[in-house]
């Protein structure tokens, strides 16, 4: 029947859709970590960690990201929004812990427990997403981004965590080293931009400490048209670390100063 066909057909590419990641710590249970296709935020993808803390039973988390990455995407998480988040929470059956957003399962609901964690998750992000404006901006500056690399004809990746020395990092467009400087691109906005700038100084410290990552170039795009304005300090907080620091209206900086022709 043409309705299983179409069902198959959509479960089939979903499946390729979600990307796993077995998580070891010495000092706890192993868990896997899913990364799903729904976005939220800087254009961040939902995630998930699963670990079975018992036979049967599971605990789904999401390591303190959603409202990490909404304080990285330079929202200040008040009081107010808060507590709107954990009533967004309990709605679907989930809660806070600090900064922890988890999930108790067994085994018989996990799927479905899966699936509405990580709708809890972009029903937050998109709270606060209905208050930026500039958000379909930063998806179309990405769109940019891929464009001039696309153009060279330089093959990458998109949405990948980059590791750090202490952990990872989403960066929109990623080359890696292959004998020639690896590119890792990032278009960031906020209204907030000095506490940003101030975050992805770290991030980009944190990429540059990774002994993987020496050959590495860094490029961060500053959304400059929907966002509040980019101020001297924020800039040059971020130009300490990155290798260019451009605006959105002008991404022929970021090519040059990529060097993005020795790449071809």
């Amino acid at each position: 029947m043409a309705k299983d066909r179409i069902i198959k057909a959509y479960l089939d590419a979903y499946r390729k859709l979600v990307v796993s990641e077995r998580v070891r710590d010495k000092n706890a249970s192993p868990s896997t970590a899913l990364s799903i296709p729904l976005h939220i935020s800087g254009n961040h993808r939902v995630e998930v960690t699963v670990t079975e803390f018992s036979p049967g039973k599971y605990i789904l988390s999401d390591m303190a990201r959603t409202l990490g990455e909404l304080a990285e995407g330079g929202k200040t998480v008040t009081s107010d929004f808060r507590k709107k988040a954990e009533e967004i929470a309990a709605q679907f059956g989930t809660r806070f812990v600090l900064d922890h957003f988890i999930c108790e399962s067994d085994a018989t609901a996990l799927g479905g427990n899966v699936q509405r964690f990580a709708e809890a998750c972009k029903t937050i992000g998109d709270v606060y997403l209905l208050q930026r404006s500039y958000y379909v901006h930063v998806r179309t500056v990405v769109d940019e981004v891929k464009r001039i690399f696309k153009a060279r004809q330089i093959e990458f990746k998109q949405d990948f965590k980059v590791p750090g020395e202490l952990e990872k990092h989403d960066f929109d467009v990623y080359v890696a080293p292959n004998g020639k400087p690896g590119v890792a691109v990032k278009v960031i906005a906020g209204h907030n931009t000095h506490a940003l700038a101030k975050v992805w100084a770290f991030n980009c410290w944190d990429v540059r400490n990774f002994h993987h990552n020496k050959k590495l170039k860094l490029g961060l795009v500053l959304d400059e048209e929907d966002s509040a304005p980019w101020t001297s300090g924020s800039r040059k907080i971020l130009r300490k670390t990155a290798d260019i620091v451009a605006p959105s209206n002008d991404l022929d900086a970021l090519e040059h100063g990529l060097m993005l022709e020795q790449l071809v």
